[in-house]
């Protein structure tokens, strides 16, 4: 093991230390490959800095320095801004903004109806109790089982355990009938409230009206037991399928999944009901006023009618305009953001335990909220509540059904519904968010008086009601409705055997003795019909509708533009400079470790010296400083002359070096010509200054005067004294500096 993580260090030394010592050996071609880049690259102020000044001295140090920090300072503020961008593009999730106005009402579902009586305990109940004019238990039947409040009375223990003990026999009895005992997994308020068959008269929708349904809708709520009505489902076909395949209930998961979008503008494309509230009935002191609690919804919510449910008065009808909104998000959005970055949920992110998806519900907010509030009533209450029988069943077989103390704080949690946003998801507490598909219906309502006394009488409302009051007055809601209306069921008791309504129309025989201008009885109906009937039109008003989109606030195609300019602004940045940069960096780093290779005759890399006027005598500071530059024909004519001479002298090195082939022979003697390798044949070691070569590779062609020397065309070389007046007599040179290397 010892030895192992031996050679293991030894192995990363070896490679920390040719990392480091590379560089210092191979310095001279990394400062070569750098001032290359300068000059060939795109970026912007560059070239300043390596570019040889026109004159010496201090000014042509201020020039590199000047630049250098330049484009010092232009990198640091690309980098300020480069990372200010990217820490916003990090930093930025998601913005909602307008995508269309003009959404066609074929992408939008018609919104569900839930109508709750604000009255949840009929009159009616105790009177089937057989305890009609019994108001102490009436109180203690709202005590145990729909207020939930403690008993505060002054009796002592004795007395009322008798008395609990004579209304909980009554309450068996009565329950028996319904097939149910004590143990019911369901609230009181089932028994209680209104039933949705006494309380719909009339609905119309696509020009169909519809006077009853094969299928009760009565729903429980956080408010209390209401009616739901989907005008898009057929609920005989429903209930004729479940009869077919020997179901105890409807899959309303399937239903309700499989609703058809598609809804049409105006009045008369919409859904309109016609109710009965019935409020001789009413006996639930917890509310003051009498009407509808009526809400508009997904169909696949659970309706909070403590929320979103708005009171509707009898003897009104009411249009209710419908404008909806959806919201959507984007593909890129889903794809590139969890869900807390989004803030919204997809259908497959999340489930709700107790709002599950095969009973018909989606993941949505406020159903979020609702699941919510109901694992908290589980937890603190330790009971279930009894209103939630659709999805609720795992609770239920686990938990009592709420009454009396722990009524009361079911009731508590449900009105502080809102206050609790997390939910458990496998076993994790999750945080409630909005759905990221969805859509919000917005309402406006107004309201006018109805019925009209003038015209009942000759619509087939009219029928109906009176159809319904015989039928109530034959039940045991006749005491509470002859409270209200005393003479009404006497009145209306002939009609029973007669037809009065052939045809749907008010048409009682001459027998009856009722004119239009002179009866009692259609007074009587008109006044029932007046306190207690409900109408409501609920319609798409506009058009088309509104899409809200929410996309991501910064795409990853905005980011790399913002991020291009900002580095074009400061640096002249492009894809093409990062791809110079590459090509150096690879060049500049396996260039030294791999070796030049074989060079070709054409393209060979040449090392010169430059042409400093400021210093004579031996070789000047700038003639020491070499650039790699490629010759041009002329100056390769002016190289093979002096090979030839030089062959001739046979000088070089003591002789040819022998097994060098031709080609490469040729680079070798260039290069010791251009480096001054001739001690023997020049008395100064730069050809430049000696006059051998017609022009500088690197400055361009000479500029010399009548007396200028040349070189001999038997290789000789003529000689210059080292003072300077050996200059004298050749003109001064000037030459243009062109430090470009081509790689």
């Amino acid at each position: 093991m010892s030895s192992c993580l031996s050679r293991a260090c030894s192995f990363l030394f070896l490679c920390t230390s040719s990392f480091i010592i590379m560089p210092v050996k191979y310095m001279r071609e990394i400062m070569e490959n750098f001032q290359a880049f300068c000059n060939q690259t795109s970026l912007h102020g560059w070239q300043y800095i390596t570019q040889r000044p026109e004159t010496d001295g201090f000014w042509a140090g201020f020039k590199h320095i000047f630049w250098s920090i330049i484009v010092c300072v232009a990198m640091g503020c690309a980098a300020i801004f480069l990372y200010s961008n990217t820490i916003d593009f990090m930093n930025a999730t998601v913005v909602t903004t307008v995508d269309t106005m003009t959404v066609p009402l074929s992408e939008v579902f018609f919104p569900s109806v839930v109508v709750c009586n604000i009255n949840q305990v009929r009159k009616s109940f105790f009177a089937e109790l057989g305890i009609y004019e019994n108001e102490t238990f009436i109180r203690q039947v709202y005590t145990d089982f729909i207020l939930g409040k403690a008993n505060h009375s002054n009796e002592n223990f004795e007395v009322s355990a008798r008395k609990r003990a004579v209304h909980e026999q009554i309450m068996k009895e009565y329950l028996a009938k319904h097939n149910e005992t004590l143990e019911t997994k369901m609230s009181i308020t089932w028994f209680t409230h209104q039933d949705c068959k006494d309380m719909f008269l009339l609905s119309k929708w696509n020009q169909t009206k519809t006077y009853d349904y094969a299928i009760e809708r009565d729903f429980g709520t956080d408010y209390g037991i209401c009616c739901w009505y989907t005008p898009q489902l057929n609920f005989t076909e429903i209930d004729l399928h479940t009869h077919e395949n020997h179901l105890h209930e409807p899959d309303w998961g399937h239903w309700f999944m499989n609703v058809p979008k598609g809804s049409k503008t105006g009045k008369d494309n919409g859904f309109s009901m016609l109710f009965d509230i019935e409020s001789f009935d009413y006996s639930y002191f917890n509310e003051g006023s009498e009407g509808l609690k009526l809400a508009l919804v997904h169909h696949l919510d659970m309706p909070i009618m403590r929320q979103k449910g708005f009171h509707i008065a009898p003897g009104t009808e009411n249009q209710i305009a419908v404008t909806p909104t959806l919201m959507s998000t984007s593909t890129n959005a889903m794809a590139r953001f969890t869900s807390e970055q989004r803030d919204c949920y997809s259908e497959d992110e999340i489930s709700l335990k107790f709002l599950p998806k095969d009973h018909g519900y989606r993941y949505e907010m406020s159903n979020c909220l609702f699941e919510a509030a109901f694992e908290n009533i589980l937890e603190r209450c330790k009971c279930a509540p009894g209103f939630h029988t659709m999805g609720g069943d795992e609770a239920m077989d686990k938990y009592e059904i709420c009454m009396g103390a722990n009524l009361t704080c079911m009731n508590d949690l449900m009105n502080r519904m809102g206050e609790f946003d997390h939910v458990d998801y496998n076993g994790k507490q999750t945080k409630c968010r909005s759905a990221c598909e969805d859509q919000v219906n917005s309402l406006f309502v107004t309201t006018s008086s109805y019925p009209n006394r003038k015209t009942l009488i000759y619509r087939e409302e009219f029928c109906i009601v009176t159809k319904r009051l015989i039928i109530k007055c034959k039940s045991y809601k006749r005491k509470p409705l002859d409270r209200e209306y005393p003479d009404l069921c006497n009145l209306i008791a002939p009609l029973e055997f007669i037809d009065y309504c052939p045809n749907g129309e008010w048409m009682p025989p001459k027998t009856f003795n009722c004119s239009n201008s002179n009866c009692r009885v259609v007074e009587a109906i008109l006044d029932y019909a007046k306190d207690n009937l409900v109408m409501f039109n609920i319609f798409i008003k506009d058009p088309y509708a509104k899409r809200f989109m929410k996309d991501e606030k910064i795409t990853k195609t905005a980011y790399i533009a913002n991020s291009g300019g900002l580095l074009g602004l400061c640096m002249g940045f492009s894809l093409v400079s990062a791809a110079e940069i590459l090509y150096h960096c690879l060049f500049g780093l396996f260039s030294p470790i791999c070796g030049r290779g074989k060079k070709s005759t054409k393209d060979t890399l040449y090392r010169v010296y430059t042409y400093s006027r400021d210093l004579e005598n031996g070789l000047c500071d700038r003639h020491k400083k070499a650039e790699i530059v490629s010759l041009s024909d002329t100056q390769k004519q002016d190289l093979n002359h002096f090979k030839n001479s030089y062959n001739d002298t046979a000088m070089y090195r003591g002789g040819p070096e022998p097994g060098l082939a031709a080609e490469t022979e040729t680079e070798v003697q260039s290069e010791a010509l251009l480096t001054g390798s001739y001690p023997s044949l020049l008395t100064r070691p730069c050809l430049l200054h000696n006059g051998m070569l017609s022009s500088c590779p690197a400055h361009g062609p000479s500029h010399r005067d009548a007396n200028g020397l040349r070189a001999q065309a038997n290789g000789g070389i003529s000689h210059f004294n080292n003072n300077s007046g050996g200059m004298a007599g050749m003109a001064p040179n000037k030459f243009s500096f062109s430090p470009e290397r081509v790689i």
